[in-house]
């Protein structure tokens, strides 16, 4: 019985040469003229005292040429006269791990600060500096760049923006499996799950991302709703708010990039033994290096399998991950990459989700009679099936070439194709009356599969006239997102059986059989493309200012089984400007406006909507932003005011019919707010990352008075996540682990009658490393949710709009778990 069916890559075609173009548009136009460099820094070691007589070593990578120095007392160290070239830099002392940065590209007539932080002796076989970010625990996971793109390359303390970076370090010591562990660690950042914890959207200051439109796979779109394994990942960065200036059209929740794992500069071999729950086990193996002449070929490969019981009794969770990440360097100036992956998990038996509602008319208006129940304990057999769930596949392709005209000047030019398998039968749990009594169903008739087609070109640069410095970005960028359904659709529902949520009861599967993903047909097609340019000028030390623009074109074809029924065609400008005052080198206070093109939402399958599975036509959000950063080497911190507005659809009469509806806008969601972060090291041993979001957001012109100006549902007043890492003094290479997690009250209805109550969670573990064999192993343990609280991971909306309104939504967060892990470094 095959659920799936063979797999094919389309690469995009006339976008992909566009991007090529804009790449090579300036190839003529860049020079540098041959003047001597500066480079100097501070050596530290991770309590931040300067670390003395040094050994600081620079290779240029070409010749060969070595200039070698010791650090004086201050920890300090210079390179005087040092010629253009890319070079690696190598610091050395005993009792502490050696630090390589290999590649250190030095223009004509640089002044390069390159400090560099040990770590003690065996805490790792040595640490590797990428491309100006850490994100170790040392510096509280805080990383000082974004991995260079459409944001440019200006330092995160530049960015007039909300940014989030989650570290491959934070990423492997949290053990964070899925997007939804992920976001805990991002408190800057919520989730809006959907049919099940792999299948989510992500969000900031409570606007919920597209499918595709807010999702990045290295700088190219990707689709999110699906199975997205963190262990394939470098980085994961976060911009709050709008982003199309930048990204091309997109919702006004954030743009989420996903870094992948890439060949490393030296021989990396991982091996990791994991058990999750109790009988989960999983191996894990992670290797990469350089091959060939002058290590020309770079290779990266990530390899998992993952099967047991989860915390449910009969539960079934299998993952399996093969990742290949090529590249080659043909000169010392360009890089070609490539790389291919495919996941594939099954959850059986984990807890459906709830429904409730409508709302009912009681003295002729209506409102939500249906409270949600209490939390259940998620652990009770019943909640799910066992043969219910999902099964995921995702494949992904890419490939780039990226080329460095100068130090300061760098192109990019590549394309990625996905495709998403989704077999979906997740039990729903809909609630009948307020003792607690549920009807459950097998809810199914869900997008079978989803497939992307993006590209993605730009240039970078920095120029310097008139005693303005520019950082300039040209950038092209687009996809083709390609939506499926069912040619002759399963039941949206089938029925099992009622029980009660404090007696949970286990169903005979339906007599017919699961429904199969066959027969389907592309409902929809969304195609876009933005061309954007970024501007940000410095005025001496103290005075920036951000400018950019999108010039996006966005296309909709909606399909029956048969032919083309409908589409639409937008062309249009999304800006961004931005004011920055720099007080030192190192704070930044900036304001922020930015206006959004963005693709409508795609309907929702159902027989009365005259437009199911239908994308809507593009429309357009605005924001206000107020801003202040720090960048200091104790703690770096972040704040910002906000107020957002955005349109948003429901389901509403069509033409005044008693039986048919219509997906449409219908009204203005405003949402403004407080939101603050910080990362670093406190009192030499303390690490904390962590932040706190005040976020009020309400409805406007929903044409229904009861919900007029209301709060949105599920979306809490405030929210917060503190993670924390002690380093015990006199044992070496032990940090004690804790994490605490607060979400606030949130609504459950759209007339703000009922709410929830507020829960809190608290993690808490240790990480040991020691060599073993001259090998370095590395022991994490987690217990997570230590306190077992029962609560809700999402409560989402219905429709709100009168005689038409549908249930909410709620999913269950997870019960206490144990997460070890053995990682071993060849």
């Amino acid at each position: 019985m095959s659920r799936h069916s063979k797999v094919h890559f389309p690469f995009p075609g006339v976008c992909i040469y566009l991007s090529f173009f804009v790449v090579l548009l300036l190839f003529g136009s860049i020079h540098s003229y041959a003047q001597s460099a500066l480079i100097s820094g501070t050596v530290r070691d991770s309590d931040r005292s300067v670390v003395s007589n040094a050994s600081v070593t620079l290779i240029n990578v070409q010749s060969g040429l070595t200039l070698q120095t010791t650090t004086n007392l201050s920890g300090e160290y210079t390179f005087l006269s040092v010629d253009p070239g890319n070079y690696r830099l190598e610091a050395h002392k005993a009792g502490f791990g050696p630090v390589i940065k290999p590649s250190l590209p030095v223009a004509a007539g640089q002044n390069i600060t390159q400090d560099i932080l040990f770590v003690v002796a065996g805490a790792s076989t040595s640490v590797t500096v990428n491309s100006g970010s850490a994100g170790t625990p040392a510096d509280g996971y805080y990383v000082s760049n974004v991995d260079r793109g459409v944001m440019g390359s200006a330092p995160l303390v530049n960015q007039p923006y909300t940014i989030s970076i989650m570290s491959s370090d934070e990423i492997s010591n949290t053990q964070v499996k899925n997007l939804r562990d992920a976001i805990k660690y991002l408190p800057l950042v919520s989730f809006t799950e959907q049919q099940g914890p792999e299948i989510l959207r992500p969000s900031t200051r409570g606007i919920q991302g597209s499918i595709a439109q807010n999702t990045r796979m290295d700088g190219m779109a990707m689709a999110i709703t699906g199975g997205n394994p963190m262990e394939q990942y470098q980085e994961m960065q976060v911009e709050n708010g709008l982003g199309a200036a930048m990204y091309g059209p997109a919702n006004p929740s954030g743009m989420f990039d996903f870094v992948l794992k890439r060949p490393t500069e030296d021989r990396t071999e991982n091996l990791y033994l994991e058990q999750d729950s109790s009988t989960v086990g999983t191996i894990y193996g992670d290797a990469g290096g350089r091959v060939g002449p002058h290590k020309i070929f770079g290779y990266r490969t990530n390899l998992l399998f993952g099967d047991g019981t989860q915390f449910v009794e009969a539960s079934r969770l299998r993952r399996r991950l093969a990742e290949f990440a090529f590249n080659v360097r043909p000169t010392d100036r360009t890089l070609i990459d490539a790389h291919y992956s495919v996941y594939d998990i099954v959850q059986r038996g984990y807890p459906g989700w709830f429904s409730y509602g409508p709302p009912k008319p009681v003295n002729g208006v209506l409102q939500h009679t249906l409270l949600l129940p209490t939390a259940p304990d998620p652990t009770r057999v019943g909640l799910g099936q066992a043969y219910a769930g999902v099964n995921l596949t995702t494949q992904s392709t890419s490939v780039r070439f990226l080329h460095d005209f100068s130090p300061n000047w760098h192109a990019m030019a590549g394309g990625l194709a996905q495709r998403l398998d989704r077999f979906i039968d997740t039990p729903v749990n809909t609630i009948t009356n307020n003792s607690g009594d549920y009807s459950s169903s097998l809810a199914t008739g869900f997008a079978p599969r989803f497939g992307v087609e993006s590209d993605l070109g730009y240039i970078t640069g920095v120029i310097n006239k008139w005693r303005i410095k520019q950082d300039v970005v040209l950038a092209s960028e687009g996809y083709r997102f390609n939506q499926y359904a069912y040619t002759a659709p399963p039941a949206n529902t089938v029925l099992l059986g009622t029980a009660n949520v404090t007696d949970p009861k286990i169903f005979a599967p339906p007599a017919e059989g699961l429904p199969q993903n066959q027969g389907l047909y592309q409902s929809a097609v969304v195609h876009q493309q933005g061309f954007n340019l970024g501007d940000l000028l410095s005025f001496g030390d103290h005075f920036l200012v951000r400018l950019a623009a999108s010039q996006d074109w966005i296309g909709v074809d909606n399909n029956s089984a048969t032919a083309r029924t409908s589409g639409s065609n937008k062309q249009g400008i999304s800006p961004s400007a931005s004011v920055m005052y720099k007080p030192t080198s190192w704070t930044t206070a900036y304001a922020t406006y930015a206006s959004s093109l963005q693709q409508g939402d795609i309907a929702p399958g159902g027989s009365n909507l005259v437009n199911a599975n239908e994308a809507l036509a593009p429309y357009r959000s605005k924001e206000w932003e107020l801003g202040f950063k720090t960048d200091a080497h104790l703690l770096a911190i972040t704040t910002a005011l906000f107020r957002l507005e955005r349109p948003f659809a429901d389901t509403i009469s069509y033409n005044g019919s008693a039986t048919e509806n219509i997906y449409a806008i219908v009204g203005q969601q405003v949402n403004y707010g407080a939101e603050i972060s910080g990362q670093g090291t406190l009192f030499h041993r303390l690490v904390v990352d962590g932040g706190f979001t005040a976020l009020n957001a309400r409805l406007n012109d929903t044409n229904v008075p009861s919900t007029e100006g209301k709060r949105f549902v599920g979306i809490p007043a405030y929210k917060s996540n503190i993670l924390s890492e002690y380093r015990v003094p006199g044992v070496a290479n032990l940090n004690i682990t804790g994490d605490w997690q607060f979400v606030g009250q949130r609504p459950q209805d759209d007339q703000n009658l009922h709410t929830t109550t507020a829960y809190k969670t608290f993690d808490f573990g240790f990480r040991y490393s020691r060599t073993l064999f001259t090998k370095l192993a590395i022991l994490r343990f987690t217990c997570n949710n230590i306190t077992d609280t029962h609560y809700y991971s999402t409560i989402a909306a219905g429709d709100i709009t009168g005689a038409n309104a549908s249930s909410n939504t709620a999913h269950l967060g997870s019960p206490r778990t144990i997460s070890t892990s053995l990682q071993f470094a060849f």
